[in-house]
């Protein structure tokens, strides 16, 4: 079993950035493009104009955190999404943030990724 905790950990916090912005441009658009996500990396106050950005999402992909496929209707783009492991990736790091606030959370309010349980839940 992966141990999410550890490469939550092993992140740099520009691709911890990305993985939120991949999630929340799948949560706001229909089908998200690149352009997408960079507005969503732009509005989390990172900075998207050095040549990181499509580096570090094209690592990510690689790593399997998400998955790219070529866009349905635009040869040139392409759409991402996270994978199972971004997904568990990024439950652990929301995990992370409950514990060091030290908030109370359900188990039941918890995603079901076969990761580890109880942080601060149980409530």
């Amino acid at each position: 079993m992966l141990n999410y905790r550890k490469i939550a950990g092993n992140l740099t916090s520009y691709k911890r950035d990305l993985l939120w912005s991949v999630h929340r441009a799948n949560k706001s658009h229909d089908t998200p493009v690149g352009a997408d996500i960079k507005n969503e990396m732009e509005e989390l106050g990172r900075n998207t104009a050095g040549g990181q950005f499509y580096p570090r999402l094209n690592e990510l992909a690689e790593d399997d955190f998400i998955k790219k496929n070529d866009h349905p209707e635009d040869p040139r783009g392409f759409t991402a999404e996270l994978s199972k492991k971004g997904k568990a990736t990024l439950t652990e790091l929301a995990l992370r943030t409950v514990e060091s606030l030290e908030i109370e959370i359900p188990n039941c309010a918890l995603p079901n990724t076969g990761m580890r349980t109880g942080s601060r839940g149980g409530v």
